[in-house]
Order: structure tokens, then C-alpha cells, then sequence
């Protein structure tokens, strides 16, 4: 069978012919900066063994056409992935999803998806009379997130990059804003912080700016400031899996969108250069 490998940390997949498995015959693998991140040698929870197939989420078809979400259990993160045209996954970890979805799209409710949708609709609790903000907005986590806040009846909602924090005083003035979405960390957070309103909540989900964050006191202890961590890893699989099928039905609707870039496995290479690269939007290989 047909797969994308890396070889050494730092490279880019290539394919490869591997022993074929009897297993799940995948439809669609996702790329995210956690998949980057692995196969660059520098996420925190290390890589599988050298070579590896990478890619931490997919859709799937089982034996008897059952169409499903593959995600969990450290695939392309600690073992190989599911960037092949077969892996070996167990039913009962797997998402069903009707027949006729489009499997790309399902994959925009997986790892970026949930990251923008359960700090917003869970964390957070946006709801009417909210002010956000959502930092790292370019990226796919900030655009579900923005997209969320709207949709949740917040009063006021801006995503801005890193190039566009002037916005943010301009925006929200003396009121601040009450909730910030923050994928950065970093000093754009420090600095955003400056302009939160008293008791803000804010939910860190990322830290594509850095590690470490410069936050001044005069800015948490003297508002009050609520900080919240989170990460998909740490939702119970129940709790991912709902809000994995509550963000999808708002894509299917169209409530929520997410602009994908289809790649063929033969550009699997091409699709993680344009992932590193920051696409905005949903990188997806098709098999």
C-alpha cells in the first residue's frame, strides 16, 4: 500500500510503498501545526520512531462502509499516523458519520476545530453582551473561534494577527474586551491583556508565539483576570467526540466555515510545506 513517510525530523513526507495492513481504508488525513511540530522534533511530547508515517487525524471507511473519524490514542504523535491508505484503528475509538459526508470537511471539526469551538462554547461560555477577542485569527483555530463567538450572540468580535494588534485599543476602547481566544501566548497576549476589561476571561489554547509570556501583574491581579488552559489531549474521549459532532453539524449547515486545501497523497510533501507555511485554513490529503 500507498503512504507518506518521514524519514528524518525536519523533512517534509514522501511516498512510500509499505506493507499493506488489513484495516481501515482512509479517505482523508489532516494536516496541523501539531503534525509539523512532531515531525520537526520540537513538540513536547516527542515523536514515534524514525521513519514514521505522521498525521494525528483522518476520516476512514470500515469493511462494511462505515464512515468515521480516526483520531486518539498518540497516532502520528508517540506511533505512526494515518497518512497511508490503510491503518489499523479500533471501531469503538471511531466517530460514525453519515454515509454521504464529505470527508474533508469532517476533518474541519477535528483537532483545529475543536480547539476554536470548545474554549468559545465551553470554556469561555460566550454568550450575548460578550466582547471578544481572538488572537492568532489567520489561522483555522482563530477562524472557528471568531466564527463561534459570532454565532454564540457576542456583541463584539475581532480576530487579529500578529501584524494587527493596534486594532485591538481602536476596537474595544475604555471597555476592553471580556474574553480573548488566545493560540499565541507569547508577548502579543501580554500586550493584549493591557486591554481587557475587568474580569475578562481568557482561554489559552496555543503558544505559536512563544513558550513564555511576559504578563504583567497590574494586568491579571488588578482585573481579575481569569486564565483557562486548553488542550484536545486532555478531553475525555466522550467530551471530545460531542464536541467534535456539535461543531460539525455547524459546518454542514454552513453556520460555521472553513476554508480547505485538498491535496492528492502524490503531493503529500507539497500539502506539509503549505501547512508549515500557515495556510489559514484546513490542509487535507485525499487517498
Amino acid at each position: 500500500m500507498r503512504a507518506a513517510q518521514i524519514a528524518a525530523l525536519g523533512e517534509p513526507p514522501h511516498v512510500v510503498e509499505l506493507d499493506d495492513v488489513d484495516g481501515v481504508r482512509v479517505e482523508a488525513v489532516a494536516l496541523n501545526p501539531i503534525d509539523v511540530a512532531v515531525g520537526s522534533g520540537v513538540f513536547y511530547g516527542g515523536h514515534p520512531d524514525l521513519p514514521y508515517v505522521p498525521g494525528a487525524e483522518a476520516v476512514g471507511r470500515f469493511a462494511d462502509g462505515t464512515l468515521a473519524y480516526l483520531f486518539g490514542d498518540l497516532y502520528g504523535i508517540r506511533k505512526p499516523g494515518f497518512l497511508a491508505e490503510r491503518v489499523e484503528f479500533t471501531r469503538e475509538r471511531a466517530v460514525p458519520l453519515p454515509p454521504d459526508t464529505d470527508p474533508a470537511l469532517a476533518l474541519g471539526a477535528g483537532i483545529a476545530g475543536i480547539a476554536g469551538w470548545v474554549p468559545v462554547a465551553w470554556k469561555a461560555k460566550v454568550g450575548p453582551g460578550d466582547r471578544v477577542l481572538v488572537l492568532g485569527g489567520t489561522g483555522a483555530v482563530g477562524r472557528v473561534a471568531a466564527q463561534a463567538a459570532e454565532l454564540l450572540g457576542a456583541e463584539t468580535v475581532i480576530a487579529v494577527g500578529r501584524g494587527e494588534l493596534d486594532r485591538i485599543p481602536e476596537v474595544f476602547g475604555s471597555n476592553g474586551f471580556t474574553v480573548c481566544i488566545d493560540p499565541v501566548w507569547g508577548k502579543p497576549l501580554a500586550d493584549a491583556l493591557a486591554h481587557a476589561a475587568p474580569h475578562a476571561r481568557v482561554v489559552h489554547v496555543g503558544q505559536s508565539a512563544g513558550p513564555e509570556a511576559p504578563l504583567r501583574s497590574a494586568d491579571v491581579r488588578g482585573k481579575e483576570l481569569t486564565i483557562m488552559g486548553h488542550s484536545n489531549f486532555a478531553l475525555p474521549e466522550g467530551e471530545r467526540n460531542r464536541a467534535y459532532l456539535e461543531l460539525l453539524d455547524h459546518l454542514v449547515a454552513g453556520r460555521i466555515e472553513l476554508r480547505i486545501e485538498r491535496y492528492p497523497l502524490d503531493r503529500a510533501a507539497e500539502a506539509w510545506e503549505r501547512q508549515r507555511s500557515g495556510p489559514g485554513g484546513k490542509v487535507v490529503i485525499t487517498l
